[in-house]
Formats: structure tokens, C-alpha cells, sequence
């Protein structure tokens, strides 16, 4: 059952979770200093310091890893539809912690002076949200599945 269409989206999320890491995130400049933020690192282009953002990068694995285990798990559909709910929360968290929290409370800390509309989003950032949409139809078409089990059950 690998071949149905919610294998297919959750193999697009898994692949796009893992692209996004390797993406530059966004770029800021203060005091003259170009700052490159990635999924991993963030790095200062004059000195060449990095500031490791390892778990950015590690909610986005965690959310491919997921996506993976939930296409093996087709002969279970309740929890394929659990697991896929977990990991939409983990997507959720990856999301606010990569476009929010991260440069409006560690660039803060890290960088005295530091205002949140000096970072500059790259337009890749956007591709983030397709993962979330294709786990959101994953689940529809999964659930759409137990229905016609459920279905063809009765008529037995």
C-alpha cells in the first residue's frame, strides 16, 4: 500500500523537511557586520564566528524521520493518523522556533541592539510551508481510507 497518494505527500514532506536545512534562512546586517542565519548556524561573514542553531535544523529531521515512519505504518491507519498529528506539532514548533523565536529572542541576546525588522527573510523560507499542507492532505486522504474500510466492513 506505499503506492497511495498519502505515501506520495508524506515522501514530499520528508524530502522538502530535509531541503530546508540546507537553505539559508535569512540574512541581517549591524554595525556594518553581515550575519548569515541557516538551520544550523548562524555565522558573522566578517570574522567567520558561528552560533550553533542545531535544533532548528534537528525539529526539521525529526519531522522527516516522522513522515518516513508513518508511510510504513499504512496497515495501522488510527496511527497513522496519530503519528501524523505529532508530527505536524513538531512542523508547528520548527516553524515558530526557525521565523520567530529565534531571531526575536536569541538575536536579541546575542547582538545588543538588535531590531527584529533588521532581518531580512530569505523568499525560500516560504517553501517551509508545503510540508505542512501536504501532512494536512496526507492525513485527509488517510482518514478518507479508514472511512472506506469502515464501509466496506459493514457491508460484510
Amino acid at each position: 500500500m506505499i503506492q497511495r497518494i498519502q505515501s506520495l505527500l508524506l515522501l514530499i514532506a520528508a524530502g522538502i523537511s530535509v531541503a530546508i536545512t540546507f537553505l539559508t534562512i535569512g540574512n541581517f546586517n549591524f554595525a556594518n557586520t553581515d550575519f548569515v542565519y541557516t538551520a544550523f548556524h548562524i555565522q558573522n561573514m566578517a570574522t567567520g564566528a558561528t552560533h550553533s542553531t542545531f535544533y532548528v535544523a534537528g525539529l526539521w529531521y525529526i519531522s522527516a524521520i516522522l513522515s518516513l515512519v508513518t508511510i510504513f505504518m499504512y496497515k495501522n491507519r488510527p496511527s497513522q493518523v496519530k503519528l501524523n498529528g505529532i508530527n505536524m506539532l513538531v512542523m508547528l514548533g520548527a516553524l515558530v522556533t526557525m521565523l520567530y523565536l529565534y531571531p526575536n529572542f536569541i538575536f536579541e541576546k546575542m547582538i545588543a541592539g538588535f531590531k527584529e525588522d533588521m532581518m531580512i527573510f530569505n523568499h525560500w523560507v516560504f517553501l517551509a510551508l508545503i510540508p505542512a499542507v501536504c501532512l494536512f492532505f496526507a492525513n485527509r486522504a488517510i482518514k478518507s481510507d479508514e472511512k472506506k474500510v469502515r464501509a466496506a466492513d459493514r457491508l460484510r
